[in-house]
């Protein structure tokens, strides 16, 4: 079983994550470089709204420029879709394909967690250049109005892209603070 851990929610933004063990299903890629890009932005609502909005699969589904698409699979069929723990999911279009389990969801008191890993053969561009491994989400509470949420995407990747990918990603969670704060008619505060 892969460690649950949850940050403290009075640790400041500059607290280190514990890195995760790979997912066991996606073995290191021969002659690839691990890449993982963390992500963090304040925003002004309690951390259970942020979380709520982190949890809904409309989230991630909705407004979805085609031919992308995000698709959830329950674990069961007596489960609704959405995120559960053992549920799968595959966001795809051209030049991405990124199936995923989801195999921890954590709430304490004061925040939550949730880890998707990407299932063996997930790629972006080309199997011989990307290759993500695990998606990461963590809220805590800073106060009783502001969540810090943290964003990991582990990937592995052949080193001549490496920092192209590391520049791209910096761009694209860039954006998820101001999409989370104008969704939920919040500020982003950092």
């Amino acid at each position: 079983m892969l460690a649950k851990q949850i940050p403290d929610p009075r640790s400041s933004l500059n607290a280190p994550l514990t890195l995760r063990p790979r997912p066991v299903d996606h073995p290191r890629t021969p002659g690839f470089v691990e890449n993982v890009h963390d992500s963090h932005f304040l925003v002004a609502v309690p951390w259970i709204r942020a979380w709520q909005w982190l949890e809904t699969p409309e989230t991630f589904s909705k407004g979805q420029i085609w031919p992308y698409r995000v698709d959830f699979l329950a674990p069961d069929s007596a489960s609704p879709s959405g995120f559960h723990e053992g549920g799968l999911n595959i966001h795809h279009g051209p030049l991405l394909s990124l199936p995923g389990r989801l195999d921890t969801i954590d709430e304490s008191k004061h925040g939550a967690y949730r880890s998707l890993s990407y299932l063996y053969g997930s790629y972006v561009l080309s199997l011989r250049l990307i290759r993500p491994t695990r998606l990461e989400f963590w809220a805590t509470e800073e106060d009783e109005a502001r969540t810090l949420v943290r964003v990991r995407l582990s990937s592995d990747v052949h080193p001549l892209i490496e920092t192209p990918w590391s520049r791209l990603q910096g761009v694209f969670w860039s954006r998820l603070g101001r999409w989370m704060a104008s969704s939920l008619g919040a500020e982003r505060v950092g």
